[in-house]
Formats: structure tokens, C-alpha cells, sequence
């Protein structure tokens, strides 16, 4: 006949009802403390016939909440959006709109035409893919909700040498240029005059690299 630790330790607490499981677990704690030696044993465990009647609900029900919390956890996580990361280059606090502003708040449509700053007015502002763009006239702003992609800046708004290089640095609207009706900024002056002694192996590189990095965050780069 098996001993009492053998038969004890072959019980898979599972398989047990709670207040058994219970009983199991409190005997192989102490069985365990016997074997190591300088180890103090836990408090004297309850009789189960002073163990009070609703034990099992007991038991049971904060198991079925913390099954219920993983499961519920599980399908938000299922039904909400993947939120991509810095996909544009955007100030840190949000615009009347409730989104963050884009392009420094300078007018889309007159960069991307005639690379004009002209400094936007939050009072015409158009939101695009989740960015506020501020507009100096009315007529701006409606040119660019007929045609966002005409107008606005390639690689969400950040350098675009710095994006050949598989980096997102700031876009600054002063050093722009605009190839083929398309809006390129730079971060800096001496960055945009390294851009034009090869501008075009840069831009094709840019294009190249932006796929793999257009969902990545800032700081992942």
C-alpha cells in the first residue's frame, strides 16, 4: 500500500474537489518543510469540518472572474484597432480638432505649390488620416480636403533623407522641395543642401526604406 506522501503527491490537485485540493495542498506544504531543514512551518490548517459551507463558491467564483477578466482582456484586444506609431510627424499636444497638428501648422497648399510658408489659421483646419491641418485661407482649405494626397507632405512629414537612412527626424517647412507635384521636407539647412547634390538617389532610397519603417515608433529606429 502506497504512503502517505507517495499517494498525496500522485493527486493532481486539479482533479480534486476544492475543499479536498485544499486539504492536499496544506499537507504537501508540510511535507515539504519537513524535508528542508531550518524551514518554519505555516499555521496550523483549518479541520475541513470548521471550513464554512459555501467553501467551493468561494473558491470557484474568483476563479471564474480572473477566467472571465483574461477572456474579456482577450477579446478588447481582438476588436480594437492596431494603432500604428508615429506614422506622421505631428506636435505633441491635440488642436481644437481633438488630433494632433501636422506640418508645423503651415499651409499645406501653399508649400506644396508654390513651397510658400505661409502660416496657417486654426479657424480653417481639415483633418486627414487623423491630423490637423491649419490652412491661411478658406479656399486652401478646401483645395486640400478635395485632394489631402496632392498636398500633403510625403513620409508623414518627416525628413525625408533622414527616412532613406530608415530615421524619422522632424520635417522643417523652410527646407521643402516638391518633385514631380510631390512635398519633401528636411530637417535642417545643412541636411537640404547634402539632399540636392543627389537628390534623386536620395529620394528613390527614401521611397525604398519607407515601407519598412512607416509603422515603426520614433524611438524603435
Amino acid at each position: 500500500m502506497p504512503d502517505q506522501e507517495t499517494l498525496l503527491g500522485s493527486i493532481p490537485l486539479s482533479d480534486a474537489p476544492p475543499g479536498i485540493c485544499l486539504l492536499i495542498f496544506q499537507v504537501r506544504q508540510e511535507l515539504t518543510v519537513r524535508e528542508v531543514p531550518g524551514t518554519q512551518l505555516p499555521p496550523e490548517p483549518l479541520p475541513l469540518t470548521s471550513l464554512p459551507q459555501p467553501l467551493e463558491k468561494e473558491i470557484e467564483m474568483p476563479r471564474t472572474q480572473t477566467l472571465s477578466a483574461i477572456m474579456m482582456t482577450a477579446v478588447i484586444a481582438v476588436a480594437m484597432p492596431a494603432f500604428a506609431e508615429d506614422e506622421h510627424n505631428v506636435s505633441t499636444g491635440i488642436t481644437t480638432a481633438g488630433v494632433p497638428l501636422g506640418l508645423h501648422g503651415v499651409d499645406a497648399v501653399a508649400l506644396a505649390t508654390s513651397n510658400s510658408v505661409a502660416e496657417g489659421d486654426a479657424r480653417y483646419t481639415i483633418v486627414d488620416d487623423g491630423v490637423a491641418y491649419y490652412f491661411a485661407s478658406e479656399d486652401s482649405a478646401k483645395k486640400f480636403k478635395a485632394n489631402p494626397a496632392m498636398y500633403a507632405p510625403q513620409y508623414g512629414g518627416f525628413c525625408a533623407y533622414a527616412v532613406a537612412l530608415g530615421k524619422k527626424f522632424d520635417g522643417d517647412p523652410r527646407y521643402a522641395d516638391i518633385v514631380d507635384g510631390k512635398l519633401y521636407l528636411f530637417v535642417n539647412a545643412e541636411i537640404f543642401e547634402k539632399y540636392k547634390k543627389d537628390s534623386t538617389r536620395i529620394l528613390a532610397k527614401a521611397e525604398r526604406t519607407w515601407p519598412r519603417i512607416e509603422h515603426k515608433a520614433v524611438n524603435d529606429l
